[in-house]
């Protein structure tokens, strides 16, 4: 193979391998404290299931001060006054059951943070192949070496980024459930989805203009080197 032919993606081809080590790596650090990892979570979830319960039983306890100061002279009141009571615990009680299972997927948000966990290194390990293989194409296309360039840096941040977005999930999952987790990590996951997809759409394209043989057509030929005739 001409080693020119590598030389635009580079870089890209770095981070792609950069992606699949540190997939591996990860993988290692899971299987080796995958108990300590996965008996935090659920520490972590008990002790806010906990908390939520004492919060729960201060606000009974509160309810039910205010029931033993109420008028007792007023029976109908009273009455209702209980009723409420009663209606504001089962309130309580539907909140805490329903801040505790945070939509989980899988009945236990220490599973759900595991699977995120696991999920990072299965993304770094195909996202490295596939940036590898969909750069090797690019590097046999007829784009200018500026333009191999572009998608290596893309492909290659996409596959660098989009991986960790999940780790950082895993262990916001607990805390925050597993919506909010996704939410306070868009700023990552966004960007890192759009350059893959972008530059996926791109390497397609490309491939679409070379197999019509148009790239020498005025439209494209800022795209493509240009066979001298």
């Amino acid at each position: 193979m001409n080693t020119q032919l590598l030389t635009p993606i580079r870089f890209g081809l770095i981070m792609g391998i950069a992606a699949l080590i540190f997939g591996a790596l990860w993988a290692a650090y899971i299987a080796t404290h995958h108990e300590q990892l996965h008996g935090g979570f659920e520490a972590q979830q008990e002790n806010m299931q906990q908390t939520q319960m004492h919060e729960m039983m201060q606000g009974l306890s509160m309810d039910d001060m205010d029931m033993h100061h109420a008028d007792e002279t007023n029976i109908l009141a009273n009455h209702h006054q209980q009723n409420s009571a009663h209606h504001h615990a089962g309130g309580h009680e539907v909140e805490a059951h329903k801040t505790s299972a945070q939509h989980s997927h899988s009945g236990s948000l220490a599973t759900d943070a595991m699977q995120r966990l696991i999920r990072g290194h299965i993304h770094a390990m195909g996202l490295g192949v596939l940036v590898c293989v969909l750069l090797l194409v690019v590097a046999f296309t007829g784009l200018k070496d500026g333009w191999k360039k572009v998608l290596g840096y893309s492909f290659g941040l996409g596959a660098l980024a989009y991986p960790p977005a999940w780790i950082i999930m895993g262990f916001r999952t607990v805390e925050l459930g597993p919506e909010a987790a996704e939410a306070s990590i868009m700023w990552l996951f966004a960007p890192a989805v759009g350059l893959l997809l972008v530059s996926m759409v791109a390497v397609f394209l490309v491939l679409v203009i070379e197999l019509l043989q148009a790239q020498n057509n005025k439209v494209f030929s800022f795209l493509f080197v240009q066979d001298v005739a």
